[in-house]
């Protein structure tokens, strides 16, 4: 899936931006903290993941706070009431009649505002790390739910990493777990785009001092209420918040593995997200799916190497890149992956990556360069962007045992692709690297289809009488048509 277009509405005479994607019965709007930019977040293969999936199951909505990201910038902190007319005219801007609506940290306030007053508009709430009273108050004391530790820690931290906003500091105080240097690289990305150091500050010292908790006895809508363990987030003030709310309802998030992506520690929180909107527990299989896929690789690509050396051959080879996306783009289908001079694609079927497959193979000829491509159909299981599983595997060892120039494939993809323009050749039975058993690998070259020459139709009795009448006395033709379509036209 594509990054949608932005759209634009204006509110006090600032544009302000959100996203719509997907399609079902099924409505979501996302109001994103203030580094998460709408437009960048789809650059990372995970977050790009977890919008494709929650447009799978709903019509999703994606914004961040006036004056952020892709909106015009603002004089001043929105207040939380213009926060949530915010929320409100993106939704009717979209034309959206009711929502599950999901707030994360400091967006958790206007969303609630929202579902309280409108609970016309508001099917269901899903709150991520809420604190729903001031963490700063005038007799300085700690809110309810957090101890004096807590807060402190939780305030200097955040007011440290938004001084240094702009740096990725931000990973550290999502989880610890996250803090690694791919993941700093992406957050310090969104935060310079999404802000200046100083609107960051403003609004974070305004997070720090506003109070909703007086709202959320007035919410009636199924409110979920998220927290992960190990963050700076006080567990007690998050659960406090679920449990003033009337149908409010407290989890802990799994813990976050080690080596792990910002968009796969937000996989969970989409778990409660699509259940929540749907009705229904995401099946375990539901990221496995029946597809066809087509691995290429540069046959010799090592000497051929030696033989330009590395400059030259790294241009070569991305021409080569290029040709690819272009030749798979053009087949219908979608570029995966591209690992040194290999490349995997998926099709929805199996001649389209055959005739995929022979394009490549006489592209990457006029490039001076051999290549070798394996196809096989069969059922993926999807993990992010990364697609796993035997299908795979097998793919990539009928590729591996082709020739140069040469397009094998498996029994499964001949059989589906019977009656295609294809013609296959049985190479009998082959043992392939890892692979348990045998393989019954075919051959697959570019055939032409077969014509049949349409017989003239007979003309029956009646025909013949018909036209020996046209012939002989068109009028009296003309006159038997409009009586009949009279009679037509008859009550």
């Amino acid at each position: 899936m594509d990054p949608p277009v932005t759209r634009y509405i204006q509110r006090d005479g600032h544009a302000l931006a959100y996203q719509l994607v997907g399609g079902g019965p099924h409505l979501v709007a996302w109001f994103f903290e203030d580094m998460m930019h709408p437009d960048l977040m789809w650059t990372d293969p995970h977050l790009h993941y977890n919008f494709e999936r929650c447009a799978s199951f709903a019509r999703s909505l994606f914004f961040q706070r006036r004056g952020f990201g892709l909106s015009d910038p603002v004089d001043h902190v929105p207040t939380l009431e213009e926060q949530a007319d915010d929320v409100l005219a993106v939704l009717d801007d979209a034309g959206v009649a009711r929502v599950t609506l999901v707030g994360a940290s400091s967006t958790c306030g206007a969303v609630a505002l929202l579902a309280a007053r409108c609970p016309d508009r508001v099917a269901g709430l899903v709150l991520a790390e809420p604190w729903s009273e001031a963490l700063l108050s005038e007799d300085g004391e700690p809110p309810p739910g957090w101890t004096r530790a807590q807060r402190d820690r939780f305030v200097d931290s955040f007011r440290g990493a938004y001084a240094r906003w702009g740096h990725g500091e931000l990973t550290s105080l999502a989880h610890p777990t996250l803090d690694v240097p791919h993941n700093r690289r992406i957050m310090a990305m969104l935060e310079r785009c999404s802000a200046t150091p100083a609107t960051a500050q403003q609004h974070l010292e305004w997070a720090m001092r506003v109070s909703y908790v007086q709202v959320l006895p007035s919410i009636q809508c199924r409110t979920e209420v998220l927290h992960q363990p190990e963050s700076l987030f006080a567990r007690d003030a998050v659960r406090r918040v679920a449990e003033l709310v009337p149908n409010g309802r407290f989890h802990d998030l799994p813990p976050i593995p080690a080596g792990a992506t910002l968009g796969e520690a937000l996989i969970p929180v989409l778990d409660h997200v699509e259940e929540l909107a749907t009705g229904t527990v995401r099946p375990v299989d539901a990221d496995r799916f029946l597809v066809t896929i087509l691995f290429t690789d540069v046959v010799r690509s090592t000497e051929v190497l030696a033989q330009l050396g590395d400059n030259r051959f790294a241009e070569l080879l991305a021409a080569h890149d290029r040709m690819v996306r272009g030749e798979v783009g053009a087949g219908g289908g979608s570029l995966v992956g591209i690992a040194g001079d290999g490349t995997l694609s998926v099709f929805d079927g199996p001649a389209a990556a055959l005739h995929c497959a022979h394009r490549i193979d006489s592209a990457a000829r006029t490039l001076g360069l051999a290549v070798r491509a394996g196809v096989h159909a069969g059922p993926v299981t999807r993990a992010g962007p990364e697609l796993t599983g035997m299908t795979v595997h097998l793919g990539a060892r009928i590729a591996a045992s082709a020739g140069p120039g040469q397009v094998r494939c498996s029994q499964t993809v001949r059989d589906l692709a019977a009656g295609a323009d294809i013609d296959f050749t049985d190479l009998g039975r082959h043992r392939l690297k890892g692979v348990p058993g045998q393989v019954r690998l075919f051959a697959a070259t570019n055939g032409a289809r077969p014509t049949q020459s349409a017989a003239p139709p007979r003309p029956t009795m009646s025909d013949r009488a018909v036209l020996t009448v046209a012939r002989k006395a068109p009028g009296v033709l003309r006159e038997l048509a409009r009586l009949a379509g009279r009679r037509g036209r008859l009550p």
